[in-house]
C-alpha cells in the first residue's frame, strides 16, 4: 500500500512526468520492496487509469496527448454548461445553498498539500469536485448528472498536473469559481455558461502550453528523462502556434 500510495502521488505531482518509463527493478530498488509488491502497486494504478502497461514495453506514466485532451476538453464543455444551463433554470432554494456552500467549503481549504508547492491536496481536490457537482446538480437530470461523472473524473489526472504548470501562470482559480457562482445565483444562464467554458479551457490551455505535451501521445525519450536529461518536446508548445481546443486562433492572456 505505501509503494501504491507514493508512486500514485509522485505521478499526480508531476514527479513522474507524462509518458515516463516505470521501470520495475529500479523501483524495487528505491522502495526495497519486493518484485510482486512493485507490480501490484503498478497494476492497480493502471486500473485507476494513471499508469499504462504494453506489451514489451511494459510500465510507464499515462501520458498526456494532445488529441486526447482537447476531445476530453470538447465533451466536458458542453456537458458541464448544458447541465449548468438546466440547473440555472430548474434550480431551487435548497440548489442555491448546496452551490454556494460548496463554494464557501472550497475557498477555505488549502490548495497545496502540506509540505509541497506542486501537488493539489486531496481536500482541495474533493472540495473542487463537490462545487462542481453542485453546480450540476440543479438540472434536474440523473442521465446527465452521469454522464457529466466519467469526463469529470476523467480529466482529474490533467488538472492535478496543471499544478507544476500554472506556477508559471498568475491565475485565480477562487475568483474564476466565485465568478461562475455569482452568475449561476442571479440566474444568468448565458453568463455563468460563457465563465464556466473558460474555466475548464483554461486548464487545458495551460498544459497545452507547457512542456507536459508529449506529441501524438509518446514519449520520444523516456529514458532521457529517467536520466535526468531535459527532453524538449517534438513540438515548441510555448511557440503560441497550437490551436485553442475550440479550434479558433488562442489569445494571449492579459493581466
Amino acid at each position: 500500500m505505501a509503494v501504491y500510495k507514493q508512486i500514485r502521488s509522485d505521478i499526480l505531482s508531476a514527479r513522474l512526468r507524462p509518458g515516463q518509463r516505470l521501470k520495475v527493478s529500479p523501483l524495487c530498488d528505491r522502495f526495497d520492496a519486493s518484485l510482486s509488491v512493485v507490480r501490484e502497486a503498478l497494476t492497480r494504478l493502471s486500473a485507476e487509469g494513471l499508469v499504462r502497461s504494453e506489451p514489451q514495453l511494459g510500465f510507464s506514466v499515462v501520458p498526456l496527448d494532445r488529441p486526447g485532451l482537447v476531445d476530453l476538453t470538447n465533451v466536458r464543455v458542453e456537458l458541464e454548461t448544458l447541465a449548468l444551463r438546466w440547473a440555472i433554470e430548474k434550480g431551487d432554494l435548497e440548489w442555491e445553498a448546496r452551490v454556494v456552500g460548496a463554494l464557501h467549503r472550497l475557498g477555505r481549504t488549502e490548495f497545496r498539500a502540506p509540505g509541497t508547492n506542486s501537488q493539489v491536496s486531496e481536500a482541495w481536490s474533493t472540495a473542487h469536485a463537490e462545487l462542481h457537482e453542485a453546480l450540476a446538480s440543479g438540472c434536474d437530470s440523473p442521465l446527465l448528472m452521469e454522464l457529466r461523472q466519467g469526463p469529470y473524473d476523467a480529466a482529474e489526472i490533467y488538472r492535478r498536473w496543471t499544478m507544476p504548470a500554472q506556477q508559471r501562470e498568475e491565475r485565480d482559480i477562487h475568483g474564476e469559481h466565485t465568478a461562475i457562482v455569482n452568475a449561476a445565483m442571479s440566474r444568468d444562464a448565458d453568463l455563468a455558461a460563457q465563465l464556466l467554458e473558460q474555466h475548464l479551457r483554461q486548464t487545458t490551455e495551460i498544459l497545452l502550453t507547457s512542456d507536459f505535451l508529449i506529441s501524438g501521445g509518446e514519449s520520444k525519450s523516456s529514458d532521457a528523462r529517467e536520466s535526468g536529461r531535459d527532453t524538449p518536446s517534438s513540438t515548441d508548445a510555448r511557440s503560441g502556434q497550437h490551436p485553442s481546443p475550440s479550434g479558433r486562433p488562442k489569445k494571449r492572456r492579459t493581466a
